[in-house]
C-alpha cells in the first residue's frame, strides 16, 4: 500500500507545474461545460493545485480546502497561488454556507469511506443556483492494484453516483459523462490483462520521448471534446446545480 506521504510526493511532483496533461485537459474540458461567466469557486481537495490554477486564470474567485498541511505550505511558497485563500479541513467533518458558484471535488471521494457524508457536506458550500462537480474513478470492473496503492475505496457507474445524489436536496443533475475515453483501453489491457503496472512518468519527466508521449495525449484529449457523446472512459463528471 502507498503511504500518504508517497501520495503528497506524487502531488508535490505536479505542483510545480503549470501544466499536466490529464489534469488541465479535464479543467478545461469541466469549464466547457460550466456557466463561463467567472464567480466563487471553491476546490475542495485541490491536491496538486492545477485545477485551482486553472480557474483562477481564467478570472474566477477561488479558495481551496486541503487536507494536508504540507502541501498547504507548498501552495504558500507558489507565485502563481499568491493570493487565494487555503483552508486545512476533511470535507467530512466541514459544514459550508451556500456561498459559492462552483464548487469543485475531483478524484477525492474515491479516497473517503464515508462518500455519502462527504457529498452532502460538499452540498453546503453551494449557493442556490450554482453547482457542484464531481470527478470519479468510472467502472467498478476495472478496480485493482493501482486503485489500491492509490488508497481508492471503489471506482464508480453511472448509476451508483446517481444514487449518491439522493442524498441531496433540491437539486437536479446538468450533466452526468464519461471522460478520458483514450485512456480506457490501455489502462484495461495493463491492469486487467497483463497485471502491469502502468508508467506514467512521462507526466513527471523532461525528454523528448515523454514531449511527444503528452503531445499526442493531449491531441486525444482535444478530438475527445469534440465528440458529443462520450460513450465509455476512465472517469466519471457529474455537474449538479441546486435549484432552490
Amino acid at each position: 500500500m502507498i503511504t500518504p506521504s508517497f501520495l503528497e510526493k506524487q502531488q508535490e511532483q505536479l505542483l510545480n507545474k503549470d501544466y499536466d496533461v490529464r489534469i488541465s485537459n479535464l479543467a478545461a474540458f469541466i469549464h466547457h461545460k460550466i456557466n463561463k461567466i467567472p464567480g466563487k469557486i471553491l476546490d475542495v481537495g485541490v491536491g496538486n493545485a492545477l485545477l485551482i490554477k486553472y480557474f483562477n486564470n481564467q478570472g474566477y474567485k477561488t479558495s481551496g480546502i486541503e487536507l494536508s498541511q504540507r502541501l498547504i505550505n507548498d501552495y504558500k511558497k507558489q507565485k502563481a497561488l499568491r493570493g487565494i485563500n487555503f483552508k486545512k479541513g476533511d470535507i467530512t467533518k466541514l459544514q459550508g454556507d451556500a456561498e459559492y458558484d462552483f464548487v469543485l471535488c475531483c478524484d477525492v471521494l474515491e479516497h473517503i469511506k464515508d462518500d455519502k457524508k462527504a457529498i452532502k457536506n460538499l452540498w453546503s458550500f453551494v449557493k442556490i443556483g450554482g453547482v457542484l462537480i464531481i470527478s470519479v474513478p468510472a467502472h467498478p470492473h476495472l478496480f485493482g492494484e493501482r486503485d489500491k496503492m492509490l488508497g481508492h475505496h471503489r471506482r464508480y457507474n453511472k448509476q451508483q453516483l446517481i444514487n449518491l445524489t439522493s442524498n441531496l436536496n433540491s437539486y437536479k443533475i446538468s450533466m452526468l459523462t464519461y471522460w478520458n475515453i483514450f485512456g480506457y483501453f490501455p489502462y484495461y489491457f495493463f491492469e486487467k490483462i497483463l497485471h502491469k503496472k502502468i508508467n506514467d512518468n512521462f507526466r513527471y519527466k523532461k525528454g523528448l520521448i515523454n514531449k511527444i508521449t503528452v503531445t499526442i495525449i493531449d491531441l486525444l484529449f482535444k478530438l475527445e471534446a469534440k465528440l458529443p457523446k462520450i460513450p465509455i472512459g476512465l472517469s466519471l463528471v457529474i455537474v449538479i446545480k441546486k435549484i432552490k
